[in-house]
Order: structure tokens, then C-alpha cells, then sequence
């Protein structure tokens, strides 16, 4: 099994599309906005221990997100890995005037590292985000799959690139 901390990310690169809400909201009418972010995540160790256990099959993750235009924000997820071997988890995206939420499905890249029980390697992940909800400035976002791209240099702490399309009606 493969560590999924990547799954963070995926929570955070829903928030650029929070800005674009906003401004179709303040039009009155209905638009969309493509938003790319940059989602910095770390893997939380289990209740009572202080460390994270490689690699993980289930656990949460906590990091900050670049939007852009839409600004920075905090994400936390919370992820594991089915038989499937995917990264599957649920993300919440809070900025200055609401927060986004979704879900996401990572996918180890082939040439992924393998790891072991003593020892850490790198890899990738590609995949996808889905935008369910908001609250706030963000309360009627909407937004198809986005494609979700995340790396790993220690199976811990992940850095993901995020690109997706929302609407607000």
C-alpha cells in the first residue's frame, strides 16, 4: 500500500474556485472560472502515537493552499486506502470568508516508489477532485471533476497541483 497524504491536497485545490463564485454571485447571473492551486499537506499521526505509520492505510492530513486570485487557505482531509490501492478521502478548504468541500480519487503513477515498513521513497499520484458543497461566500459552488496531481519526496508530506472548473448560480 501506498501513503495517501496527498489527499489533502486535493481539499485545497478546490478553494480557487471560491472567487469565482463570488464574483458571479455579486453579476447575478451564472459563470464559471477555471482556478489552479498549490496544496502543501502533512499526514497526522494516529491517536497516541507520535509517529505516522508507513505507509498509512487511513488517517488525516492538515496543510495550507495557494490559490491565486482566491488567496491561501487551511485544508484538512481525511483519507484511506481501499483493497483498490487508490487514496480516497473527503477534504474541507477554510478561507477568510467561507469554505469549500469535496471529495477526491489519487491513483499511483507508474514508477512510483515502493515502501516499506523501513523505509521511505518518493511518489506520485494523479487523480481527481470533486467540489459538493460551500458555506459562505462559496455556498452555491458547484464544479465538475478537477484533475488533481500530487508528489511525496518522504510519504509524509506531500505537494499537490490542483486544476479545476467551478460555477456559481
Amino acid at each position: 500500500m501506498r501513503c495517501r497524504n496527498w489527499l489533502v491536497g486535493t481539499a485545497i485545490a478546490a478553494a480557487p474556485f471560491v472567487v469565482g463564485i463570488g464574483v458571479a454571485s455579486a453579476a447575478g447571473g451564472s459563470s464559471s472560472v477555471v482556478l489552479k492551486c498549490h496544496i502543501s499537506v502533512s499526514a497526522v499521526p494516529p491517536p497516541g502515537s507520535n509517529s505516522v505509520d508507513q505507509p498509512p492505510s487511513q488517517g488525516f492530513q492538515y496543510g495550507t493552499v495557494h490559490c491565486g486570485s482566491a488567496g491561501t487557505g487551511v485544508e484538512a482531509a481525511s483519507f484511506k486506502v481501499p483493497d483498490s490501492g487508490d487514496t480516497v478521502g473527503n477534504y474541507t478548504q477554510y478561507f477568510g470568508t467561507g469554505s469549500v468541500h469535496g471529495k477526491f480519487d489519487l491513483t499511483p503513477s507508474e514508477g512510483s516508489g515502493d515502501i516499506s515498513s523501513t523505509s521511505f521513497t518518493s511518489e506520485s499520484w494523479v487523480g481527481t477532485v470533486t467540489v459538493t458543497g460551500g458555506t459562505g461566500s462559496w455556498a452555491k459552488a458547484s464544479g465538475k471533476k478537477g484533475v488533481l496531481k500530487c508528489t511525496s519526496g518522504d510519504s509524509v508530506h506531500l505537494t499537490c497541483t490542483e486544476k479545476l472548473k467551478l460555477s456559481a448560480t
